[in-house]
């Protein structure tokens, strides 16, 4: 083999080369974004527009048909779907799997400008277009801020933590639930407008032209040059009562003559609670491919060191912390790594000894780092699809090694070469085996990428990082084992001291083996039909068990989520009655850390609620208490008795 020829050759080329695999794998590795599953793009783009004040039924006859009717003309539109509720409207355009997404947007975008001419004049903001990920369905995690100070307070310290949160890089949005907010409310009296001879628009003119700063230029003096600004935002409900709003016969008309002035809050459009207790909170989403651990570990920084200059009675408390579970399954795939690597190292060592254990073994951690610097090339991240792939492939990744290392051991100690000459006719002989066998593997997986739709792309990450992985364990068994065997390949001690009789004699396992082998080629025949039958009692046997096919497994969860949706129409004070009547029964039950309760607020409108349920660690979960709560170690069962009593108990 001319490539490993050249390599034993050049020996000082190859070990640079190792110790470049090294530190790029290791570098690769430590900078992967890490998630819980893959980031896909998904063929979903959302046109949203909010329209202030209006019912569902006028949201519809003057935002949603107007769209609907630019938009449907679009191609590759596989479903859409519109929905329209008090002050907002929603379209969810569905194209086909393989179109491109960024085509895609330009053309919603094209056909809504298409359409603002069609829109109400008063509308405030035009309609907003963007493409719907995994990232902007699950958050990172709900920062709850608590505590005895007044929904005002703890809306003006969730504002200020939003504003550090949204500046950590890799973070999408931080969008805060729940809370009063200040507002000065002018409430008009129509029959003074009409006894003073005014409108209602001059009456809004002045508000508006007085509640602004206004510029003055700039001043010299001397070596200075200043800025000056009069300002005249309104502070307090008594600027506005001295408004003089007209002059009637030489007198002047003030605001307060003709309407009452109101410091109050603005109309509420969602709630937050923790635990029951009514609470502000900030949802967090993160963009797409960015490393979700680094991105919560800077949250959290954050929020240590605003706990530290809070008043002790404002509460700090992160709830559905994606960045913990995703920390357990990286931890927990790594050790199962870690733990093939070793059983794998021990099989080896028990077949071929100790040194040719090691020479053997080195292909797991190369084969790995050359995986992690290509995935991190492709743009892939660190998600449970990859790391189970990987585990997939770990047994895969020394076949190659195995049988070079094998026979370049053989050629040196049964037949006496120079360990140079043995590792380069070693490889040679069974260079194109290892390679057609490598490559059939790989083949098997090609089909996969193919795999259309979204769950295509999802799943697609698995036989990608299966490919890389085999491909690099035939790089490494081709060039670095050999190599590595030509400079450090000894006889072990034991063979040492056999005779060249000794040495070519075979084991109990091969021959045990050799028996089977020559019952097999004696009664050919008979072994394919032994073996067919066996195919065929194994096929029957799962279609008799009745266990089915399904896409995942179904394991016990860390967190069950509640989604409540009332009618059309349903203000928020409603949805929040819903909700807290959800909220006591989700509270009669045990091992549970934290209950998170948005009302409205978001994409979902006034008319949604979602109840977020952590439970209690596994470990930590016990079967009984004596606080009268019914008690489930399993959180599958205390998710199916939570839908059994919620289902219409709630309305």
């Amino acid at each position: 083999m001319q490539i490993t020829n050249y390599c034993i050759r050049h020996r000082t080329t190859i070990m640079i080369l190792i110790v470049l695999i090294t530190v790029a794998g290791l570098m690769s590795y430590v900078t992967l974004p890490r998630e819980s599953a893959p980031d896909i793009k998904i063929p979903l783009i959302l046109v949203m527009t909010t329209y202030e004040g209006a019912s569902p039924s006028d949201v519809e006859s003057l935002i949603t048909r107007p769209l609907e009717r630019k938009l449907k003309s679009l191609a590759d539109v596989k479903e859409m779907q519109s929905n329209s509720a008090e002050g907002i409207s929603m379209i969810d355009l569905e194209f086909e799997p393989d179109y491109d997404i960024d085509s895609a947007l330009q053309k919603v975008r094209d056909k809504v400008d298409q359409a603002k001419s069609d829109l109400p004049e008063d509308l405030e903001n035009d309609p907003t277009v963007g493409e719907l990920s995994a990232s902007d369905l699950f958050p990172v995690m709900y920062v709850m801020i608590s505590g005895d100070v007044g929904l005002v307070r703890l809306k003006k310290i969730a504002e200020d933590i939003q504003e550090e949160i949204e500046g950590v890089r890799g973070v999408l949005a931080a969008e805060i639930q729940g809370g009063l907010e200040r507002e000065i409310r002018v409430e008009f009296s129509q029959d003074r407008i009409s006894a003073y001879h005014l409108t209602l628009g001059e009456i809004i003119q002045t508000v508006t032209r007085n509640n602004v700063n206004i510029p003055g230029g700039s001043l010299e003096i001397g070596e200075s040059r200043y800025n000056i600004k009069a300002p005249a935002e309104f502070d307090t409900p008594d600027e506005i009562d001295h408004l003089v709003v007209a002059t009637r016969e030489g007198r002047p008309i003030y605001l307060r003559d003709v309407a009452a002035i109101r410091d109050t809050f603005k109309d509420r459009n969602s709630f937050s609670r923790l635990d029951g207790r009514e609470s502000v909170g900030i949802r967090i989403t993160k963009r797409s491919g960015e490393n979700l651990l680094a991105i919560a570990g800077q949250i959290k920084r954050i929020l240590d060191d605003w706990r530290q200059r809070l008043p002790r009675q404002v509460r700090i408390t992160v709830t559905s912390d994606s960045s913990k579970d995703i920390g357990m399954m990286v931890s927990d795939l790594e050790n199962n790594i870690w733990t093939g690597l070793i059983l794998v190292l021990a099989v080896i060592f028990v077949s071929l000894g100790f040194r040719n254990a090691v020479m053997v073994a080195l292909a797991i951690p190369f084969s790995m780092l050359i995986t992690f610097f290509v995935v991190q090339i492709f743009g892939m991240t660190l998600n449970m699809i990859v790391l189970f792939s990987l585990i997939l492939a770990l047994g895969m990744l020394v076949d190659n090694a195995i049988v070079i290392v094998e026979n370049i051991y053989r050629h040196h100690v049964r037949e006496g070469r120079p360990v140079v000459e043995a590792s380069m006719t070693g490889t040679s002989e069974v260079a194109w085996p290892v390679i057609s066998s490598t490559l059939t593997t790989v083949v098997a997986f090609v089909p996969l990428i193919f795999w259309p739709g979204a769950m295509g792309e999802f799943m697609g990450y698995l036989p990608k990082t299966v490919i890389i992985a085999l491909l690099a364990s035939l790089l490494v068994g081709l060039v670095i084992n050999p190599t590595l065997c030509a400079m450090f390949l000894r006889p072990s001690k034991r063979d040492r001291l056999k005779t060249p009789e000794e040495l070519d004699a075979p084991g109990f396992i091969i021959r045990a083996y050799c028996v089977l082998l020559e019952m097999g080629l004696r009664y050919r025949l008979l072994s394919v039909l032994f073996f067919l039958a066996v195919l065929v009692a194994g096929i029957d046997a799962f279609i008799n068990s009745g266990l089915g096919v399904e896409m995942f497994p179904d394991t016990e969860p860390n967190r069950i989520v509640v989604s409540i949706e009332a009618p059309e129409g349903t203000n928020v004070y409603q949805t929040n009655e819903f909700t807290a009547r959800a909220e006591q029964i989700v509270a009669k039950y045990g091992n549970i850390q934290h209950v998170t309760t948005t009302v409205g607020g978001g994409s979902g409108g006034v008319n949604t609620a979602r109840i977020t349920v952590d439970m209690v660690d596994r470990d930590l979960r016990r079967a009984s208490g004596t606080d009268g709560r019914i008690y489930f170690v399993n959180s599958n069962d205390t998710m199916s008795a939570m839908r059994r009593e919620l289902t219409g108990a709630i309305v």
